[in-house]
């Protein structure tokens, strides 16, 4: 793929808190990986995985989605899955996009910009 405008090598669906368990650190250490390897990357956080989103958490996920935003990675939130967890917009880190329709942006994603899908 381009990874000209939406396209991208590689989307990851995160739905999964950063606490959870180490399924979140492994997803975005293979993104960087992929990321360092040329490939261009898409991340899309929906349900737990919103928690990622939030500025000034103190783990080292967060600078790892940094880095991969640094990069290129482009990264979209669930709206509705913010508002749930109660994180307003202004808590979400700068270059994460939130969208109000998040299945069909989320499908349209899969089935029409990522080459390959990931999904944890």
């Amino acid at each position: 793929m381009t990874g000209n405008g939406n396209q991208r090598d590689i989307g990851f669906v995160i739905t999964k808190a950063p606490h959870e368990s180490g399924l979140v650190a492994n997803a975005l250490t293979t993104a960087l990986h992929a990321m360092e390897q040329g490939k261009t990357i898409g991340l899309f956080l929906i349900s737990d995985g919103v928690w990622l989103s939030k500025k000034h958490q103190k783990n080292g996920l967060v600078d790892t989605l940094g880095t991969l935003m640094a990069g290129g990675a482009t990264v979209r939130a669930s709206g509705d899955h913010l508002r749930a967890a109660g994180i307003p917009g202004d808590e979400v880190m700068d270059g994460i996009t939130i969208t109000d329709h998040p299945y069909r942006d989320l499908v349209v994603d899969v089935m029409e910009h990522w080459g390959k899908v990931m999904t944890i």
